[in-house]
């Protein structure tokens, strides 16, 4: 499979509004519907394309069809550990299709190549227990911090 990996674009935002929360979409994957609302996703788009903002997106497309099959959303914060920026690979996802192509390393390398332009020398992730799919590629290209997050209760 030919996958090129670039940056969002405006015209880009049907088909990653629908990988990001159509039916079969990122949100879906995680069960996350009820967290998420149209103008969420709305303000999450404009971020990516507005240059002011630590907040980027990248899209993989398929060759043979133009199609965006996957994406990586990521962004840059300080930390306490670093002088430099840390680089946090917010979400991955690629299309049901299109998996076990590849797709999601290079996304994932593309990914390492914005931490290094951006001199970010942190550059990490998470992924839910249950996913382990995602997981036998990440063992590939990641190191396990050996943390385990936890979250705030709804309020």
């Amino acid at each position: 499979m030919s996958v090129t990996i670039r940056p969002i674009e405006a015209k880009d935002k049907a088909e990653w509004l629908n990988l990001w929360s159509g039916p079969n979409g990122y949100i879906v994957f995680y069960k996350a519907e009820h967290r998420m609302n149209p103008e969420i996703s709305e303000i999450t788009f404009q971020r990516f394309l507005n240059p002011k903002e630590p907040v980027y997106s990248i899209v993989a497309v398929d060759d043979s069809t133009g199609q965006v099959i996957g994406f990586a959303n990521y962004l840059t914060h300080r930390n306490t550990w670093t002088v430099e920026d840390a680089l946090y690979l917010n979400d991955l996802f690629v299309s049901a299709d299109n998996r076990l192509h590849g797709v999601g390393r290079k996304l994932i390398e593309y990914v390492y190549t914005e931490a290094d332009r951006l001199n970010c020398k942190k550059c990490y992730w998470s992924t839910q227990f249950e996913n382990h799919r995602a997981q036998l590629l990440y063992t590939k290209v990641g190191v396990k911090s050996g943390f385990l997050t936890y979250f705030r209760p709804p309020q």
